[in-house]
């Protein structure tokens, strides 16, 4: 089966020009789901690239779109600004100029971090004011009766006769979601500030007549898009779920651009959603993901770059990704990701080895370095006096390289993080520094059990080896359950060491620890039967 990247890059025609293209609408703090489009943009890109294809890549920042957000307009000072374009609107931190300056730079700055290289990036403020675009807003408006029908019979949404599909900055209020165009002559619109225009903000009433060019007014989204595809050349544009259903935004617009602009319109793959906690993350409603630290910029400045990628790539883009920043999903995902570095050392073509490779903030990656599993090192801190960069020599049997040392402490920081902020309490443990009450309650199967085990420790410091001693042990004194070895012989060890029933890998927890303290620990308990 081929990678889904190279089958989307078998569909374009090698020996011409190419462009791809991708946008986002500064419209408050982005969340984490926010990033799913810009990295399979730029992997597809790279992917592009890699086939021979001459491609262009740009990205847009559609700042001259009418704030909308009724979540947005809740917070203090924000119901006045509701309708006027974003890049008017006060930021809320002297560092930018604007509202859409202050949230499109800390979402770009997340691009620098994670190896998104558009090869330009253009604000419509400067496309839509220096007048790039008028001719394009010329062809919509001499052209609204024929995207009055695409309306209706696409999407059954219906428009009046006089209707046109452009938004005027009306000059009393400066807002351009209130108002309502129509009559164009070939030069002015006239147009109304309406007051229920929409539900989301309050028109000022004023009408009047002005040119729609030169920034004083923008196109309806769908004709934006058209527009942005006729302006710069597109070739190539994925998008969301949300905007490329059947009889959505994405087929509205590409019958507009094949009726208005008689071209054909760009093709792209459609991606799905990343769920947090089971939720869809939206922009304009961050109360429901900000309490879970899921916005883009925070958690990229925490995770490692790649992975971050890596939660974006590893699931093919048709099919929706499910996290939550708590619990055990960090963890699975390193799993995964660990995964697909094997993969790529064994061979670099294959699909896990194309996934992890993708994942690199470089885009000509060198080989995975030596790696130690996340829940380890989360493990490891937990631990008195244990170096993970000594356990990590010892288990590779040499010194660690400087990549190899790199590696390691960004899991290290990644997991003082997720320990303090996201683990489950099952992830949390104590080795206890002395005999610890529950072992009192072993089962004399459990003690003799101990006793066994108590010469293993200073044997092996490889983890799997130790687990096979240990499930042979349980088998010899008859720990099981259907053939299989019972959860007790664990939670033997787990009371004894921790004084609870449960907790990490109970081998690799053994050849962790020093090797004295485990063995006069389950000594100790193995006999608190018969001290009794």
């Amino acid at each position: 089966m081929t990678f889904w990247a190279d089958e989307e890059a078998s569909l374009l025609a090698p020996g011409r020009d190419h462009v791809i293209r991708d946008s986002k609408t500064p419209s408050g703090t982005v969340p984490i789901s926010g990033l799913r489009g810009p990295i399979v943009t730029d992997a597809l890109y790279r992917t592009f690239r890699r086939h021979g294809l001459r491609i262009r890549y740009l990205f847009t920042i559609d700042d001259y779109d009418p704030m909308d957000s009724q979540s947005m307009r809740q917070r203090a000072g924000m119901a006045e600004h509701m309708g006027k374009p974003l890049c008017t609107i006060p930021s809320p931190d002297p560092s930018a100029s604007d509202f859409a300056r202050y949230h499109a730079e800390r979402f770009l700055e997340t691009f620098r971090t994670l190896g998104i290289r558009p090869e330009e990036i253009h604000w419509l403020r400067d496309l839509y004011r220096s007048g790039a675009l008028d001719d394009e807003i010329d062809l919509v408006l001499r052209n609204a009766d024929t995207i009055r029908r695409i309306y209706a019979e696409v999407a059954n949404v219906r428009k009046d006769e006089h209707w046109l599909p452009v938004a005027v900055v009306c000059e009393r209020c400066g807002r351009l979601g209130t108002t309502y165009a129509f009559d164009y002559d070939g030069t002015t619109v006239a147009y109304e500030c309406r007051e229920d225009q929409v539900a989301w903000a309050q028109g000022c009433g004023y009408s009047g007549r002005v040119s729609p060019l030169g920034g004083n007014a923008k196109l309806y989204w769908n004709l934006q898009w058209c527009a942005m595809w006729d302006h710069f050349g597109v070739t190539y544009e994925e998008g969301g779920k949300d905007l490329l259903t059947a009889g959505g935004s994405r087929d509205r617009a590409d019958e507009i651009f094949r009726a208005v602009w008689k071209k054909e319109p760009p093709i792209g793959l459609v991606h799905e959603f990343l769920n947090v906690g089971g939720r869809k993350m939206s922009t304009s409603r961050p109360e429901e993901w900000e309490k879970l630290g899921a916005a883009a910029h925070e958690l990229v400045r925490i995770y490692p770059p790649e992975i971050v990628r890596f939660l974006m790539l590893r699931t093919d883009p048709k099919r929706h990704i499910d996290f939550d920043p708590t619990g055990m999903s960090l963890p699975r995902l390193l799993d995964e990701y660990d995964r697909c570095a094997d993969a790529y050392l064994a061979d670099p073509s294959a699909d896990l080895a194309r996934i992890w490779e993708l994942s690199q903030v470089d885009e000509r990656p060198q080989p995975p370095p030596f790696r130690v599993r996340f829940s380890i090192v989360a493990d490891q801190l937990q631990m008195p006096s244990v170096d993970p960069f000594a356990k990590a020599a010892e288990r590779k049997g040499a010194a660690l390289a400087v990549r190899d040392r790199a590696d390691l402490e960004a899991r290290i920081a990644l997991a003082r993080i997720w320990l303090e902020r996201w683990a489950p309490e099952e992830a949390h443990f104590t080795v206890q520094k002395a005999l610890p009450e529950i072992v009192s309650s072993l089962t004399p199967a459990q003690r003799a059990y101990l006793a066994r085990v108590a010469d293993l420790p200073g044997t092996t410091s490889d983890p799997e080896q130790m687990r096979a001693a240990l499930y042979s042990v349980a088998r010899e004194v008859g720990l099981v359950d259907k053939e299989r070895v019972s959860r007790a012989a664990f939670a033997a060890i787990y009371a004894a060491l921790l004084g609870r029933e449960s907790g990490p890998q109970a081998a690799w927890l053994i050849v962790t620890l020093p090797s004295d303290l485990v063995r006069t620990r389950f000594r100790e308990a193995s006999m608190i039967g018969e001290a009794r």
